[in-house]
């Protein structure tokens, strides 16, 4: 009855059929999100902040940017004026508590490394089951951020100002990545110095054929070997636990002169598969 007096324009478009145009729109919609932002759908009670809103509350005054990151990651590149506070250290919930308490009208914006890392999620979530208040995921994380915003971005404590020399892209890190077949094959070949930068809890099991590889954490092997400017002459094949971590090592590396380096794509996990913690 309603849907034959319900007419719009010379079509003739029923309820029902502005019902289905609304409908495929919103699943559309929702289908571009959950390829764009795959881990939403997995944490439905965090709620996401896009860059436009975040950078619009950031301006205003009325958001803290909390960088969950570890602190190589954070040292590497961060927002300005992000607070730093790693989501693996174990006074996490009592120390955004504080921030809170300290900010009571002001509200939190958790980020990580983008829309592959789950850390802004879990951040939240944590905070959200602690009693907090007004916390969202920035699920663009850091990447997002330095694209829209690169002057509002530090990199290694600078300003950046030319994002097309500062920052690496994505591609020419991926072209340093390699499968382990290649990563070993090469090593073997070139009489490189191969790295583990694994911490010992990660480091349950050595690679095969790599079982010589140097033992430097990475949190020694940045000012002990990178910023001393240590075999320089040499290539160096480079592993960490995921293939995640070496994505930052990367900036250290160019900074102090390196050229020839390699990593293992996705790390020691893609060799050894699933691993137990120490």
């Amino acid at each position: 009855m309603y849907e034959k007096n319900f007419k719009f324009g010379k079509f003739g478009f029923g309820l029902t059929g502005i019902i289905l145009v609304v409908s495929c729109l919103f699943l559309f919609t929702s289908t571009a999100s959950a390829a764009k932002f795959p881990y939403r759908e997995k944490y439905p009670e965090v709620t996401p902040i896009d860059t436009e809103d975040l950078f619009k509350d950031y301006e205003a005054g009325s958001i803290i940017i909390v960088d969950v990151r570890s602190k190589i990651e954070y040292e590497v590149i961060h927002a300005d004026g992000a607070v730093h506070i790693p989501i693996s250290n174990k006074a996490f919930v009592k120390k955004v508590k504080a921030l809170i308490a300290k900010h009571p009208d002001k509200k939190i914006a958790f980020y990580c490394n983008g829309t592959t890392c789950k850390k802004s999620y879990l951040a939240t979530q944590k905070a959200l089951k602690a009693g907090c208040k007004n916390v969202f995921a920035y699920d663009g994380g850091i990447p997002m951020w330095a694209d829209a915003f690169p002057e509002k971005t530090l990199l290694l404590g600078k300003p950046v100002v030319d994002p097309k020399k500062q920052l690496i892209p994505k591609a020419e890190f991926k072209k340093k990545a390699i499968s382990f077949e290649d990563f070993k094959a090469k090593a073997t070949a070139n009489g490189g110095i191969v790295v583990d930068v694994r911490d010992a809890m990660q480091r349950t099991k050595s690679l095969p054929g790599l079982e010589k590889a140097k033992k430097i954490p990475l949190d020694k092997f940045i000012p002990n070997f990178v910023q001393k400017k240590k075999s320089q002459n040499k290539e160096l094949f480079i592993f960490d636990q995921v293939g995640k971590q070496v994505r930052w090592l990367e900036y250290y590396l160019v900074e102090n002169g390196y050229k020839d380096y390699t990593f293992l794509k996705g790390g020691a996990t893609s060799v050894l598969k699933k691993q137990v913690y120490k």
